[in-house]
């Protein structure tokens, strides 16, 4: 089995580095372009079925993949970005919000992971061979965390940019190895 994971395209929250959290936002045309050089960077990938977060960006991202590749399609909101509350929107770059804000993350970091990788486990046992999932950079950390079997505290080690790319590949031992890590040389 191999698991591949990708990050949305750019919103403009993004651009202006603001936590966007669970609040419906568009991609940009940055972001649009961006999942467009992704779609075609994974064209010749094999692609079984995707699943996605039913958030706009993740699903815009993940339909413009699916252009490529014309499989099921399973969106849930088990694979939207975490709630960052009344942090969303706002600007984060003074330090005591900043620290307001990781204080609020921690916080609500491990039911989130859970949530995260309880849906994970489902996929996992869909019986397709080679899936695609397409979410945020909070679903990405802890996806990669339970795939590679890593506590909650080791998801900063992970950089994951938009559309970035995370391939993992099942052994036979059934552990997850990393293929592929913060792939975005389609851009």
């Amino acid at each position: 089995m191999r698991i591949t994971t990708i990050r949305h395209g750019e919103t403009d929250w993004n651009r202006e580095r603001k936590p966007q959290g669970s609040r419906d936002i568009e991609l940009n045309q940055t972001g649009i372009q961006q999942a467009e050089k992704l779609a075609a960077r994974l064209a010749n990938e094999p692609c079984d079925i995707i699943y996605t977060s039913d958030l706009l960006r993740a699903r815009k991202t993940a339909e413009i993949i699916n252009s490529r590749h014309n499989v099921e399609m399973i969106t849930s909101p088990l694979l939207r970005e975490s709630s960052f509350g009344e942090f969303e929107g706002k600007s984060i770059n003074d330090a005591k919000t900043l620290a307001a804000f990781n204080k609020f993350l921690e916080a609500r970091t491990p039911a989130y992971f859970a949530q995260v990788q309880g849906y994970l486990k489902e996929i996992i046992a869909c019986g397709k061979e080679n899936i695609f999932i397409v979410g945020h950079h909070g679903t990405m950390r802890a996806i990669i965390c339970g795939l590679l079997e890593l506590p909650i505290t080791d998801k900063k080690r992970f950089a994951i940019g938009n559309t970035a790319i995370h391939m993992f590949k099942q052994r036979d031992d059934g552990t997850f190895g990393i293929v592929l890590e913060n792939d975005t040389s389609h851009l």
